[in-house]
Parts: C-alpha cells; structure tokens; sequence
C-alpha cells in the first residue's frame, strides 16, 4: 500500500512539473509572438509613412509615452504631391487605360492585407484630408473632415430627415465628377433629406495599388463618419449608401462593420474587382448583411469584380455583366456606363428579364420577380426579391431596351 501511495504521489508531481513546464513555454511563446507581432505592426506602420513621404507627404511627428507604448501623433504636415491641379491633371481615358493595364502583384496583396489589419498610427492623415461635402435642397452647405465636429452643425440637415452618403471611385471627385453630381440631385428630388459626398481624391494620383493598399485606412474614415452621425443623432434605418467601384467596396465594408441589416440600404455600381477578387477575406465575405437591403449592379469584368453572387440582387446588365453594347471610349466604357444606368433608371425602366441562354448562372437561384420589376434605387419591392437579375441594354441613349414589363 505505501509502495502503491509513492507510486501515485511521483506520479502526480511529474504531471505538476509537465503542466508548469507547458504553461511557462506557452508564456514565452506567447510573449515571442508578441514582440513578433509587434515588430510586423512597426514595420508596416514605418513602411506607410515612408509611401507617404515618396509620394509627397511631408508631416512632422513626435513621440509621446502612453499607458500603452509609444504612439504617433501628427503634428501638422504639408502635402507636396497632391494637388487638385495634379490630382485632376490626367484624363478620363489615360485614367481607365491604366486600370486596364494596372496589375496588383501577390506581394502587393500580402502587404495589403484588405479587411484583416487597420493601422491606426496614420489614421490621422487620412482623417485630415479626405472630406465630406454636405448637400441639404440641392445645395452646397458645408465642407468638413472629421477634425471638424460636430458634424451636422450648419448643415441645415435635421438628424430626423433621411441621409444618404455617395462614394465615388478611382480618379473621381465629389465636384467634378458629372454622374456624382446627377446623383446628389437625383437623391434630393426623389429621396430627400441630407445628401452626403465622401471625397477622397487626394489619395487617388498615387494609383491604384497605392490606393488599394490604403484600403483599410479610407473605409476606417468612413466608418468613423457614419458613428459620429450616429451619435449625433442619425438613425441607421434611415441611411443609404451609394457607391461605384472603389467606392462600393468602400460602403459594404463599412456596412458590415456598423453592425447586422443596421443600415436602410446600400446600392453599388460595378464594385472594383482588381486586387479584390484576389484576396482571401474578401472572396469569402458576403455583403447581404451589410445593409436590410444590398443591390449590387454590375456592368464589366475587366475593372468590376467578376465575383458576382454576394448582394440581396446582383443585377447583370448588359452582355451578362460582362460587357455593354454602348461600350466606347472612356469614361463611358463598360465599367464607367454602370453609374449612368444607375442615374438613368429614377426614369427609365431597366426591366428584369429572364436569363440570356449564353449567360452563366453564377449564383444559384436565378431571382424569381414581380412583374415590372426594374434595376435602380426607385424600385420599392426588392423586399420580395432575391437572387440573380438580369437587364439588357442598347447601344443608344438612355441605354434601355423599350419592352411591356
């Protein structure tokens, strides 16, 4: 019996020891992986300020010792590079003939990480330079960043009125841009309310990979904007959400941060497929709880994304989405026509017809619909609806092919 009871008592101090032993490797593992960690955020945060620097940006830091480490604060700085002379210097065409051709390398899309990491040490340069132009009755009433709160403050918009936020794509703007403008008028006579344009073109003339890679950091922004009117007194069930190409990667992406179906709806044209298409987070993330209702249009598949099946309606326009009769020179290419339908369709019926034989379903099922049912923002029964929709379009102005619903 004693014999047995040292047995038993060796035993149960040899598994003491084992379990110390693993809980101190487990320790420096972690505290391994930390520093690890800590020193892939360094560098990755110094390789951002280094871009920024090469591409103009001259902002002064300095240290200071918190609770939690040392942080970065921006002091003030000038932007060498970025002009709106220089920003809008290129035109339309030579911008989509780069998009065209640009090619984002997989080192490009490591680096990129997109929905995975935020870095926040440089948030206050973007903070500070991408602007929010708000329209009340069809005009201009304030200009601000997020350095400016509150927010609604002299902007004639009542946190009682619906709002609706446009965000525009690569090498566009909030003031020149010709549909961006059609827009805000269009959301003002049929919508109402606060009509609200998120500009971020000061980022956009260093190109696309670099804008690409500065994903995370614009979509934080927003998101940061659309809180703060939230608390300001904003209701989620009366905001909508526009967005084109990079832009419409933009406004998903805040939508499924804010929080389950919060947002009244979200519509996007052609959302950028370049670099996108090929990141695992976003290959696998679904943007049908972004909003209560998600209509995605699409127009290409050399600059829209060729992942067609993660939105409430995914409407294929055209040649199956692929392409557009009306293609030309650009802007109006098949992916830039996308918000030119879109404008089009508050009086123009871009009806749902039944899939074309020689287009591939790409999501199953094919949406079953209401008679009548058309593309566009004024279409009031997408509550009903869900799935694959598919519209025609003609070579001509306003584009639509004239049909009994």
């Amino acid at each position: 019996m004693l014999r047995s009871k040292s047995i038993l008592l060796v035993v149960v101090l040899a598994v003491v020891v084992l379990c110390n032993s693993f809980v101190t490797s487990v320790r420096v593992f972690d505290r391994l992986k930390s520093r690890v960690d800590l020193r892939v955020v360094r560098r990755n945060h110094l390789r951002a300020l280094r871009e920024l620097a090469v591409n103009g940006f001259t902002p002064t830091f300095r240290l200071q010792d918190t609770v939690d480490g040392n942080e970065l604060f921006q002091l003030g700085g000038t932007n060498n590079a970025t002009s709106t002379n220089q920003i809008h210097s290129e035109t339309a065409e030579q911008a989509s003939e780069d998009f065209a051709q640009m090619e984002i390398s997989e080192s490009d899309l490591a680096e990129a990480a997109v929905g995975q990491e935020r870095t926040p040490i440089i948030s206050s340069i973007f903070e500070q330079h991408v602007i929010f132009r708000f329209y009340h009755g069809n005009n201009l009433t304030k200009t601000t960043t997020l350095r400016n709160t509150p927010l609604l403050s002299n902007t004639e918009c009542s946190v009682s009125s619906k709002f609706a936020i446009i965000v525009h794509g690569w090498h566009e703007n909030c003031y020149e841009t010709f549909w961006v403008k059609d827009l805000q008028r269009n959301l003002d006579t049929y919508r109402g309310g606060c009509v609200i344009c998120m500009d971020y073109s000061t980022f956009s003339s260093n190109g696309y990979p670099y804008l690409f890679r500065r994903f995370d950091e614009i979509s934080s922004v927003l998101l940061k904007f659309v809180r703060i009117l939230q608390y300001e007194g904003v209701q989620f069930d009366k905001l909508f959400m526009f967005g084109f190409s990079f832009g419409g990667q933009l406004v998903l992406d805040v939508g499924n941060q804010v929080g389950f179906n919060a947002i009244e709806a979200i519509d996007t044209c052609d959302m950028a497929g370049v670099g996108f298409d090929q990141d695992r987070f976003f290959k696998g993330i679904h943007f049908r709880n972004a909003a209560k209702n998600v209509q995605c249009i699409h127009t290409s598949i050399d600059k829209g994304t060729k992942l067609m099946n993660k939105c409430h309606q995914d409407w294929r326009m055209g040649q199956c989405g692929f392409r557009q009769p009306a293609s030309g020179k650009p802007p109006l290419g098949s992916h830039g026509l996308c918000p030119v339908f879109y404008n089009l369709a508050f009086e123009t019926n871009f009806f749902a017809e039944s899939r074309p034989l020689d287009c591939i379903m790409l999501r199953d099922p094919v949406a079953e619909y209401p008679s009548g049912f058309k593309m566009g923002y004024i279409e009031h029964r997408k509550d009903q609806v869900r799935g694959e929709l598919y519209a025609q379009t003609s070579e001509a102005f306003p584009y639509a092919i004239p049909r009994n619903p």
